[in-house]
């Protein structure tokens, strides 16, 4: 922010004041330049939102790039469902940053809110009553009103940039272009080829999760590159507007495994793979092998066991993904979802072929793994943060999983896992 920045800083502190709304201020490559009530942001809780390299600054990034495409407030959701305004800061004509206000509550909270922020957090017990707390007393907001939060924020920044108008203006009148001609090249299309009842990008969106959920691969992918060769048209070539389309559809599908018990670990892995891919890829060739490779592990890791459960099976296994660190039975469980234990002990057999401890189990020693690769602790408080009181024991379930004992696992030696 070589140019005025006490002017930007000061504005920016002004409209956080008068609105209640933190704002973080970012530089050109993503790293945090200033804050304004940052007692107030949900984020201050969770170490991702310090991580340069993390699910939440990757979303940031991304949608701060995109304000500055369409030289406009860009309003979006950030990875555990709260509303952001990002607002791009143009100095002589290129992106010089981002001036982002939020999080921010849009309509009801929703109650998976918390769940979702502590499945991308190592987080301790004792620290959810006070982040329950503070989401509780965090202010809703109509659309109407983010809308206006979002018109008054893009005043706050550009009147402190002044002769930078210039660029905004350019790249919203681009932006515009770019959709007209999209809507243009359509409208040839549909004419050419006579086809009225062809699809859409919104129906071949649905069409293309309903056939990944309901594991028609072949035709999934054949539906993603109908939808990516339409969103080229329509899109009149912003290839920044394709990519965050076909993003959009896969965040769908995330939304749609986390219903259905699938936890967002096991979707996003350790490495965030998933979005750091994304944004290595430049062209639409390379968007549409990641968009394949994506459908693929979504095909195979995500929803292989998991879209046929029963809503009290998907419910239990939401519960043990978030629970599995506390000492937990099958009656409590049971309990916790208003059934017998003697049903809910049928259905994990019928539904999950083992038992429910051995899927306990199996829960712990999978999430185990994740922190023996980690390296950042030992054996015995991996034992201990996993749900086991006794090492001998921890040891004995990790062999029968694994194939391997802990330690020789931490030593090199996989066994039968990767």
């Amino acid at each position: 922010m070589a140019e005025k920045p006490d002017r930007l800083q000061s504005m920016l502190e002004a409209f956080s004041a008068c609105t209640g709304v933190p704002v973080t201020l970012y530089g050109a490559e993503g790293e945090i330049c200033g804050e304004c009530a940052p007692e107030k942001k949900f984020c201050r809780f969770f170490p991702q939102y310090l991580y340069a390299q993390s699910i939440c600054r990757d979303a940031l990034r991304f949608s701060a790039q995109i304000s500055y495409d369409i030289g406009q407030p860009y309003i979006f959701y950030c990875p555990v469902g709260l509303v952001h305004i990002a607002v791009p800061v143009i100095e002589d004509g290129r992106f010089g940053g981002c001036a982002m206000a939020g999080p921010l509550v849009m309509g009801e909270l929703d109650d998976s809110l918390l769940d979702h922020a502590v499945s991308l957090n190592d987080l301790q017990p004792n620290q959810l009553s006070q982040i329950a707390m503070f989401t509780a007393r965090m202010e809703r907001h109509s659309p109407m009103k983010v809308q206006q939060l979002s018109e008054l924020m893009f005043s706050a920044v550009t009147s402190a940039q002044g002769p930078e108008m210039d660029g905004y203006q350019a790249a919203a009148a681009k932006h515009k272009i770019q959709l007209a001609i999209g809507e243009q090249i359509q409208q040839r299309k549909r004419a050419v080829l006579n086809t009225p009842s062809s699809k859409t990008c919104a129906e071949l969106e649905l069409a293309f999760e309903e056939l990944l959920r309901g594991k028609d691969l072949n035709a999934a992918l054949d539906c993603m590159n109908q939808l990516i060769n339409e969103l080229v048209l329509v899109e009149g070539g912003n290839f920044d507007s394709i990519k965050i389309r076909i993003l959009g559809t896969f965040l769908n599908l995330v939304q749609a495994a986390t219903e259905n018990g699938v936890p967002l670990r096991r979707i996003f892995g350790n490495d965030l793979h998933m979005f750091t891919t994304l944004s290595q890829v430049e062209n639409i060739k390379d968007l549409s092998v990641w968009a394949e490779d994506t459908a693929r592990a979504f095909y195979s890791e995500v929803f292989s066991d998991f879209s046929y459960l029963s809503p009290t099976t998907a419910q239990a296994v939401a519960y043990l993904a978030d629970h599995y660190m506390e000492k937990i039975t099958l009656r409590e469980l049971s309990a916790t979802l208003f059934v017998s234990d003697s049903y809910l002990s049928k259905l994990f057999r019928q539904e999950l072929g083992i038992s429910f401890t051995e899927y306990l189990n199996k829960v712990r020693v999978d999430r185990s793994i994740d922190l023996i690769k980690e390296g950042k602790h030992s054996l015995l408080e991996i034992a201990g943060m996993v749900g086991f009181d006794d090492q001998s024991y921890f040891t004995k379930v990790f062999k029968k999983y694994a194939g391997v004992t802990p330690r020789r696992y931490k030593e090199g030696d996989t066994g039968d896992r990767p």
